[in-house]
């Protein structure tokens, strides 16, 4: 796996932690988990009676239950509009594909027998095991209760399936809008490197807050010019690309394809400078020399990030806050400080004692060497 030590990914999802942030981190990444989807397990009744209804109208090949708790919130909407009969008929001749052993009991309670199931107890490998088989002209009926399954059903569509979505769970924005408000600033002053979002809800919701805080264009711009931003899926990437973005998909909805994705990418977007026959990157929180992770603050790597944009010319202080989106209301004792932190940073590393950063006398600070 690419080592990513140094650089800083946002992790959108409906968890508190996602698995994904553990997959980032064995590769020596940092992340950043933001819960930017609240995910209530009450479905849309309207949207579940919508959906049974097409079901019924035709044929069923594959039927995919995530949980019997969802399943049976599923079957309360249906015993509503009388199409309980016409459903078991549907399932009755379908293959049958449940998450777990609950899953399964809940389906025999309606007198169906043959059920498959995984080992590992998960949706995502039903999917997965769906999208290892020719899927042209087959009818897929999935009960869903996450944002990342919806990426799937998406994928299925894609290899020549039709998948009707039977939604379980309502996906809402985040009951504290400072969670996303906080990530936005993050965002804006270039402190991740990439953004991994798992979901359309989770685009739309962070996409919604800088817009109502009046910063989406600044948001917008950070995801155009630094920071990767790393999709799932193609409806996580349909917000941003509603806004003429260039969003990177993972091959398939999998976690570790958009690990693949993060490593591809990221090296790319840092900032990269040849010194005395020593290779500099400059990343969000952290210079790497050689294979040195150096981690930086926040201002002296904002300084070092204006700098290296610009080696050799000489900036003055009020065109190193221009440069830095968070220091519009900073003074030039700001900017002197944190070069002063800059330059302790090189200490013990294999550019110590190199006059890298260099001050011009009433006039400002250049990169030298």
């Amino acid at each position: 796996m690419e080592d990513l030590a140094g650089y800083t990914v946002a992790v959108l999802s409906e968890r508190r932690r996602h698995d994904l942030a553990t997959l980032l981190e064995a590769t020596s990444a940092r992340t950043i988990n933001v819960q930017a989807v609240r995910s209530v397990a009450q479905p849309v009744a309207e949207a579940v009676a919508v959906a049974t209804r097409s079901c019924v109208t035709g044929p069923v090949h594959e039927v995919i239950v995530s949980s019997g708790l969802g399943l049976r919130a599923w079957l309360r909407v249906v015993q509503q509009t009388g199409h309980l009969d016409a459903l078991i008929d549907r399932l009755t001749h379908a293959r049958l594909l449940a998450r777990d052993g609950h899953a399964a009991d809940t389906l025999r309670d309606l007198g169906l027998s043959q059920i498959w199931a995984t080992a590992s107890t998960t949706t995502e490998d039903l999917f997965r095991y769906l999208l290892a088989q020719p899927m042209i002209g087959r009818r897929v009926v999935a009960q869903i209760e996450s944002e990342p399954h919806r990426e799937y059903c998406e994928a299925l569509r894609r290899n020549g399936a039709t998948v009707v979505e039977v939604v379980t769970n309502r996906f809402l924005p985040p009951l504290r809008v400072d969670i996303l408000r906080r990530l936005c600033g993050v965002i804006i002053r270039r402190q991740v490197d990439a953004v991994a979002l798992t979901g359309a809800t989770a685009t739309e919701n962070l996409l919604r807050q800088a817009e109502a805080d009046g910063v989406l264009g600044e948001v917008l711009n950070a995801l155009t010019a630094d920071i990767v931003p790393a999709c799932l899926g193609h409806l996580a990437a349909e917000p941003l690309r509603a806004f003429g973005l260039s969003a990177y998909v993972a091959n398939s909805p999998a976690l570790p394809d958009l690990v693949k994705v993060l490593a591809n990418q990221l090296p790319g977007r840092s900032l990269q400078l040849d010194v005395q026959g020593h290779r500099v990157e400059i990343r969000s929180q952290a210079m790497v020399i050689g294979h040195q992770v150096i981690p930086v603050q926040p201002g002296p790597i904002s300084v070092l990030r204006a700098l290296a944009r610009r080696p050799g010319r000489v900036l003055s202080p009020a065109e190193i806050r221009a440069a830095a989106p968070s220091w519009a209301d900073v003074d030039d004792h700001a900017v002197e400080m944190a070069v002063s932190r800059l330059r302790r940073a090189f200490d013990h590393t294999p550019l110590d004692g190199v006059d890298l950063i260099q001050t011009v006398m009433k006039r400002g600070y250049r990169l030298g060497a």
